[in-house]
């Protein structure tokens, strides 16, 4: 069965029937908690091996092409090409940007388009089986050593951005809610009702939650969830507009999410997104945010792009290569929409202050065995969801609506009637 091979250093779980085979190229020591700094050989452990680093710091990038036109971009479960590293791009080579934002791969094939970024291990597999990408790299691109898809030969690795839980901070600590110190802390009293998760159904976040969890509970899968009381939006935007920091998310961010308003927050301080959400809900400084990746609840997603076509359009061709070059890895950096995977280039960027990327993920990228497996774990979900473990008979403090919604409420306020921050406040002062 297919695996993703890895890139950089992960402390690996093994699930039921599911094995990592992980490898990484070498970069720099020089850059602080550089996850790509400490390879791992094939059935070496990531301290045994974590020796082995080294190396000059850079990628061999291949030279994109020049030429005119416009390059067609979906973008999937909130990957991002900012505003200005497209405006670099067109400046390097001539061609022009136009991005349509997916919120899952079964939508790449409506989005007619050249080029998919955004791709995950296990999204890349489903591509290609569905022929929704090529069945072969575009010549001029390189597949970096440690990061090939078996059974996905057109996805070329670009950066990393893993989906985590993201945590409102400032919610929790007036709130005295603790954030959580294990997956499992997810399912708490004080905790299992504060969460807003993208429909795994539909997203392609949603669906590495479930990966996730998967990895992390085994057989329990099903109890796992049934103990959660999610809130499930059909899209990551409408995910986060259910997040009490969602108002502070940058309108460029949104722009690239499907399901999203601008100035959108909800009751729910917890939810399932990509770190970069974190870089987008910076604070006026740039060097702090609003919210945190927590990191116990992360799986490590190396970031794919992959053309739609083979041959590949010179377009799509050159936007693939573009982004390995020392340019476009920056700006990814320098914005947060990705971290680069140079890792080198991270340094005194948003992606190095905000992401939280150290190379210690608890669940890596892998394929995670089958689709069929995946559409097994997908199913425990759903009929888990449908039959949920019964509340705690007390409760320290009242929790935000635990109605399972497939799409915000139409007025804001319905999303608080559980439980707001205030009120949340108010009961913890009468305890």
């Amino acid at each position: 069965m297919a695996r993703a091979r890895l890139l950089f250093a992960l402390s690996a779980l093994v699930a039921a029937s599911t094995t990592v085979a992980a490898c990484s190229p070498s970069v720099s020591s020089s850059a602080p908690q550089d996850p790509f700094a400490a390879p791992i050989v094939p059935g070496q452990s990531a301290r045994a091996s974590a020796g082995s680093g080294g190396g000059h710091g850079t990628i061999d990038a291949p030279t994109p092409r020049s030429g005119s036109g416009t390059v067609t971009v979906a973008l999937v479960g909130g990957a991002q090409l900012p505003t200005e590293t497209a405006q670099e791009f067109t400046k390097a080579t001539g061609f022009t940007v136009a991005v349509v934002p997916v919120d899952g791969v079964n939508a790449v094939a409506k989005a007619d388009a050249d080029v998919v970024l955004g791709l995950d291990g296990a999204d890349a597999l489903q591509a290609s089986a569905a022929g929704t990408v090529a069945d072969a790299a575009p010549q001029d691109t390189t597949t970096l050593a440690g990061t090939a898809v078996d059974g996905a030969p057109a996805a070329v690795a670009y950066g990393r951005d893993d989906v985590c839980v993201i945590a409102d901070k400032s919610w929790m600590s007036a709130n005295n809610r603790p954030l959580p110190t294990s997956f499992a802390d997810l399912s708490s009293p004080r905790v299992r009702a504060l969460l807003a998760v993208p429909d795994p159904a539909s997203s392609s976040v949603g669906r590495a939650f479930v990966q996730e969890a998967a990895s992390q509970t085994g057989e329990g899968l099903g109890t796992f969830v049934q103990s959660l009381s999610p809130r499930v939006d059909a899209t990551l935007g409408a995910a986060i507009g259910a997040w009490t920091a969602g108002d502070r998310v940058s309108d460029a961010y949104l722009s690239e999410v499907v399901g999203s308003a601008s100035g959108a927050s909800g009751a729910y301080p917890l939810v399932v997104a990509p770190r970069s959400l974190a870089a987008a809900a910076a604070t006026n400084t740039g060097a702090d945010s609003f919210g945190t990746p927590v990191s116990s609840t992360c799986i490590a997603r190396i970031m794919y792009a992959a053309a739609t076509k083979a041959p590949a359009s010179d377009g799509a061709e050159s936007l693939i290569a573009w982004l390995q070059g020392e340019t476009a890895q920056r700006s990814l950096a320098t914005t947060g929409a990705a971290y680069p995977i140079d890792g080198v280039l991270a340094a005194d960027t948003k992606a190095s202050w905000l992401m939280g990327i150290t190379g210690e993920a608890v669940v890596a990228d892998e394929t995670m065995g089958s689709l069929d497996a995946m559409n097994a774990w997908l199913a425990t979900w759903s009929s888990a969801l449908a039959a949920p473990a019964p509340a705690p008979t007390t409760e320290p403090t009242p929790e935000p609506t635990t109605e399972q919604q497939a799409s915000p409420a139409a007025d804001p306020a319905q999303d608080e009637a559980g439980a707001t921050g205030d009120d949340a406040a108010d009961s913890d002062d009468e305890e």
